[in-house]
């Protein structure tokens, strides 16, 4: 059963062990709640416990426990809509500190999160894009089965692995399209993969990340799989913002909420990184990432001040302030921050609702449509300019 988690989702996880001892666990089922609160790393352990050919226990040596340890489970779908770098980078630098206890299989199962997108099945219909991205995939995917069948490593060892990781994903970000919502073509190829003969006789599962994101055309062919999945198959949704899913779908799940961390299990987490003295997970993985905090806070700043006096910046002020938003990677930190500004400054009720929706939409639609941050937080700006 699920037992790592349970100090930091306790009533969840206890839920979820009863209804999967019980065999009643749904096919179908929604873990909504703010980003950081365990839906992904609950969804893998749901999925291994429902595929081991033993008891699910944790530490299970099983051969489908071994595989989803680093996530090479081939009936594993995952379409992640997540900030992977900052992740990412967190965990190669705990795994540099701690290269031959936990931090070895975790790191490998967080990249592999993201390297299980380019999965063979995804691929039938992906466009010359996405393909050419899941082929620069393969050195990282090399490099994790080396560093899965290395015994000990000493502190230059593991230094290496994490520059020719860091190299090798270096690559595949900048080839990554900035939106990995699921899409109509991959709704397609996994209707088919899902309703395939399976010869192993395992189970299949699907984890699909950020369907609130999803496009109409691909929300309507994810309603019909739900409707009558297949045996054997189960989807796992999760979502940060559930209410913006689309009722049809929302009535043929089993939806879990997932409760904030608390400030002690976040300082918790943290600090099986190893690391002390941040405020919260959230600026940890970010600061993690090369993300400079007080820089973006000060782009946040001048933007409300713009706002609150009514004076609009010069063309070039906005300029350097949308590029080193883009060149940062800055753009979501920047929008989420504005928006909490905004509603802390003394504007009227109605400008900060119209506010917010803006800025909501912003970011909806650029990660949808896959849209240049730079422009859009451009276009960003000067409708909330016109607003006021």
């Amino acid at each position: 059963m699920i037992t790592s988690l349970a100090s930091y989702q306790p009533q969840i996880i206890t839920l979820l062990n009863d209804q999967i001892r019980d065999h009643t666990f749904s096919q179908v089922v929604l873990f909504g709640g703010e980003r950081y609160t365990l839906r992904m790393s609950t969804a893998v352990e749901v999925a291994r416990v429902l595929g081991c050919m033993e008891h699910g226990e944790e530490g299970c040596s099983c051969s489908r426990c071994t595989q989803f340890a680093t996530l090479t489970y081939s009936d594993l779908l995952i379409v992640s809509q997540r900030d992977h770098k900052v992740r990412i980078e967190a965990a190669l630098h705990a795994f540099e500190k701690d290269p031959n206890g936990r931090w070895r299989t975790r790191l490998i199962q967080t990249i592999r999160i993201l390297l299980v997108s380019f999965h063979p099945v995804l691929m039938e219909e992906a466009g010359p894009t996405l393909v050419n991205t899941a082929a620069r995939a393969g050195g990282a995917n090399d490099l994790l089965y080396s560093l899965s069948s290395e015994d000990h490593l000493d502190e230059k060892e593991a230094r290496t692995y994490a520059e020719n990781l860091r190299k090798a994903l270096k690559e595949l970000y900048s080839a990554l399209p900035k939106s990995t919502t699921v899409t109509i073509n991959q709704v397609r190829s996994i209707d088919r993969w899902v309703h395939q003969t399976n010869i192993a006789n395992q189970l299949r599962f699907v984890i699909l990340e950020g369907i609130e994101q999803t496009n109409a055309s691909a929300r309507n062919a994810l309603l019909k799989l739900f409707e009558e999945p297949p045996q054997g198959v189960f989807f796992i949704l999760i979502s940060e913002h559930p209410s913006r899913i689309m009722q049809t779908i929302l009535s043929r799940v089993r939806r879990y909420s997932f409760a904030p961390l608390s400030f002690e299990a976040q300082q918790r987490m943290i600090a099986e990184y190893g690391e002390h003295g941040y405020a919260n997970l959230a600026s940890f993985y970010l600061i993690q990432s090369g993300i400079n905090l007080e820089a973006s806070k000060e782009i946040v700043m001048r933007l409300i001040t713009s706002l609150a006096t009514k004076k609009p910046l010069d063309s070039r002020s906005v300029a350097e302030i949308t590029e080193a938003i883009d060149k940062s990677g800055s753009f979501e930190y920047v929008l989420t921050t504005l928006s909490e500004e905004i509603a802390c400054q003394n504007f009227s009720a109605s400008y900060i609702q119209k506010a917010i929706d803006l800025i909501n939409h912003t970011h909806s639609t650029t990660v949808l449509y896959n849209q240049n941050q730079r422009f859009a937080a451009e276009a960003l700006y000067y409708r909330l300019l016109e607003e006021r």
